[in-house]
């Protein structure tokens, strides 16, 4: 007997037995179907959290310089530490670990204006070297800060997205000039300062709206500018170690390379308050999806077990039926292995044109939910390749064990017991 005799053969035998088969058989494409519906769900949000962390980039920390005491009732115990420009050399000359560093100085919510527009804005102090830190993307015809504006601290600005739409309705923001209203304290006199606007975010829409982390109501000006202008220190820097593992050496560091200006205990962690850290970020959506993964496979391989048995069932029932047709088979020299081959493979199929129909039912889900508007907080399902990987290996997982134990009996049946039309 040909294979292709074997595959007339075993279809004949399912459509015989078509009614029994199609309950069992619902199990798996039911099963198929739902976990790759699950993991294309579980692929969109973690693509969408990952795309949420690429926008303001993944290999960065966002400290602030804290004096952290461990003693009771210390009012000075969680006091940020005002640093300057210096701090930040020292901290370069000192922390082989990190790759990259740079202040990143507040001055919150000012007054911009410019002609009869007007917004408000945080004014942030940065190097060039921030740019290789954090994702900034700018609008065509943008330039961002070198070193020319750090020599000599030219009043030049890059501005937000919001900043933008409040200022420059029309778009016309290249070469204009703003002005920046510095607040001081109740003490003081208010100062405005002249800036040239030389460039303009693009908007991100995943990078959030963290007043710490988002750049749409941000003026962007050269560090030594922003010092010259404002009369206060700042708290926070960004840094970029050379590899994620060497992320608490380079803190390490930091916090040594600091406690010299202000008398810090480099040992105490808290003296370096990450506010934003992507590295521990990133590696938690590898934890949460990874498990994630590893549940909708549980889940899977539970639904699939039940319809895999059901199928094993229903064809073992089928071999206890033709025990005298298998008997008379190998009395007439029929091999082992064909009735093997051809009990196994109606299994086979059964499981296979199932995880078929299973995993259309799954595109055919997804696609329908892909269209669908979701609710804020849920992302679009992603039926890519790597969505149809688990509910494959799965299914052939099902494939086997369902038809294994129905073929090896069906040809070990004796061939004098078969032919009086007994299994045993």
């Amino acid at each position: 007997m040909g294979l292709i005799g074997l595959l007339i053969e075993s279809f004949g035998s399912l459509v015989q037995h078509a009614r029994r088969i199609a309950p069992m058989a619902a199990g798996i494409v039911w099963g198929v179907a739902s976990v790759f519906v699950l993991v294309a769900i579980g692929r969109g949000f973690e693509s969408t959290q990952r795309a949420s962390l690429q926008a303001l980039g993944d290999s960065f920390v966002l400290l602030r310089v804290n004096r952290a005491t461990t003693q009771k009732g210390d009012p000075q115990s969680n006091a940020f530490v005002q640093i300057e420009g210096e701090d930040i050399e020292l901290a370069r000359a000192g922390t082989p670990s990190v790759h990259t560093l740079s202040p990143k100085a507040h001055n919150w919510f000012l007054q911009v204006a410019r002609g009869g527009e007007l917004s408000r804005a945080t004014a942030v102090g940065v190097d060039p070297e921030y740019r290789d830190i954090v994702n900034v993307p700018l609008l065509p015809g943008s330039r961002w800060f070198d070193a020319r504006d750090i020599e000599q601290e030219l009043p030049v600005c890059v501005i937000g997205t919001r900043v933008q739409e409040d200022l420059f309705p029309n778009g016309d923001w290249q070469g204009a000039e703003i002005q920046l209203v510095f607040s001081r304290r109740a003490d003081e006199d208010t100062v405005v300062r002249r800036l040239t606007v030389v460039g303009a975010l693009g908007e991100e829409p995943l990078s959030g709206d963290d007043i710490y982390t988002s750049q749409r109501r941000v003026v962007f000006l050269p560090f030594p500018t922003w010092e010259r202008m404002s009369s206060r220190g700042f708290q926070f820097l960004v840094m970029r170690p050379h590899t994620p593992e060497l992320k608490d050496q380079a803190l390490a560091e930091i916090r040594q390379a600091l406690s010299y200006r202000h008398d810090l205990d480099p040992d105490n962690e808290n003296t370096l308050l990450p506010y934003f850290d992507a590295l521990e970020r990133g590696q938690r959506i590898d934890r949460v999806f990874g498990g994630i993964e590893i549940f909708l496979g549980a889940v899977g391989a539970l639904i699939m077990l039940l319809g895999a048995v059901g199928v094993a069932n229903v064809v073992l029932m089928s071999v206890t039926a033709r025990t005298a047709e298998f008997g008379l088979r190998r009395a007439l020299g029929c091999k082992r292995r064909w009735i093997f081959a051809q009990v196994f493979l109606e299994a086979a199929l059964i499981c296979l044109i199932s995880g078929l129909l299973g995993f259309l039912l799954g595109m055919g889900g997804t696609a329908l939910m892909a269209q669908i508007e979701l609710p804020e907080g849920f992302a679009t399902p992603e039926s890519e390749l790597g969505a149809a990987v688990l509910p494959g290996l799965l299914l052939l997982v099902v494939s086997v064990g369902a038809a294994l134990w129905p073929a090896l009996r069906a040809s070990r049946l004796p061939v004098a017991a078969a032919l009086h039309g007994s299994g045993t």
